[in-house]
């Protein structure tokens, strides 16, 4: 919360705490600029923010439990790449044609974000039933994820003007050019995934022990994979389609949250991830406003010291059982 008002406060025009909750409770409008200020900008940044910080932190635990590998997440696996296919292919490909119509643009981005995300999670999927070494399909992901690039490379090269620089300045990620239907599509992808999520919650600390023995204590491992499939394409997909290709939050908070509670236990971690997640995402785009540099610098600058750690601690395993 203290982060949330801080980023309506803070910018190149400063306004007082005071002033900020004038304009949000009784829509004061003693100074005009500062409530265009306040609730078309420095609002709809806040909350994109908030909301990708929490899906991404919520699709990395979930991924991380679907391959049982603590280095999974929407950003090493290939995920976000798939997902930035899907919004090349439109972006790119149809020339920038759907952004003619506004009412089906964010929409139509979101539903390509989605399905590109959803294709490179099923295709991970079916290679993890046919690779029991983590650093195998790791390698795998991240070969994938290059694949993906290499094809958005060729959609850059053969792009007209003006569809290259928008896709161009939307890779580079920000939480600052959502705007409130935005938000809204984004936050309603996560409400949808925290639904089906808690549906499956008390499986997926079986589900961390193996298939088998999740087989034996009753849980449907291939509906329950599908969910999480499901789950994880909608949050790393709603993500990437509106905030661009964010690197590092969905892999490191999951751990930063284990490690803060001391436990693997999924009923548990379940909201606290999702705020460390929201706070995490506060954070990166704060420091990105007032550094003035590009918001994966400073995801990635906070993230890889986390998996850093992890490796060099040897702790694969004990981060997620």
């Amino acid at each position: 919360m203290a982060l949330f008002a801080f980023e309506l406060m803070s910018g190149p025009v400063s306004i007082p705490f005071v002033n900020v909750l004038k304009i949000i409770v009784k829509g004061d409008v003693s100074e005009p600029a500062w409530k265009v200020i306040v609730l078309e900008s420095r609002m709809p940044r806040a909350f994109t923010a908030a909301i990708a910080g929490g899906s991404l932190a919520l699709s990395g635990l979930l991924m991380q439990t679907l391959f049982r590998n603590p280095l999974a997440g929407p950003s090493v696996l290939g995920i976000s790449s798939g997902a930035s296919l899907g919004v090349a292919a439109l972006m790119l490909a149809s020339g920038g044609v759907i952004f003619k119509s506004p009412t089906f643009a964010g929409a139509g981005i979101a539903i390509a974000a989605i399905s590109g995300a959803m294709i490179v999670l099923v295709i991970l999927l079916f290679v993890a039933e046919r690779l029991h070494d983590n650093t195998s399909l790791l390698i795998f992901g991240i070969m994938l994820g290059y694949f993906t690039s290499a094809v958005v490379s060729i959609l850059e090269y053969k792009a007209g003007n003006e569809s290259l620089r928008s896709f161009i300045l939307w890779s580079m990620g920000s939480f600052a050019e959502a705007d409130g239907s935005e938000v809204l599509i984004m936050f309603t992808l996560l409400l949808i995934a925290i639904m089906i999520v808690i549906s499956v919650l008390k499986a997926l600390d079986l589900m961390l022990l193996g298939d088998d023995y999740a087989s034996s204590m009753g849980v449907s491992v291939k509906s329950t994979r599908t969910i999480l499939i499901l789950a994880s394409g909608l949050l790393a997909g709603g993500v990437t389609a509106f905030a661009g290709p964010i690197a590092f939050i969905g892999l490191a908070v999951p751990h930063v949250t284990r490690s803060v509670l001391s436990t693997s236990s999924h009923p548990r971690l379940f909201v606290p991830l999702i705020l460390i997640g929201a706070f995490v995402g506060l954070l990166c785009d704060l420091i990105a406003r007032m550094a003035q540099i590009p918001l994966n610098a400073v995801a990635s600058a906070l993230g890889a010291p986390v998996i850093i750690y992890i490796i060099v601690k040897g702790s694969k395993s004990k981060a997620i059982v």
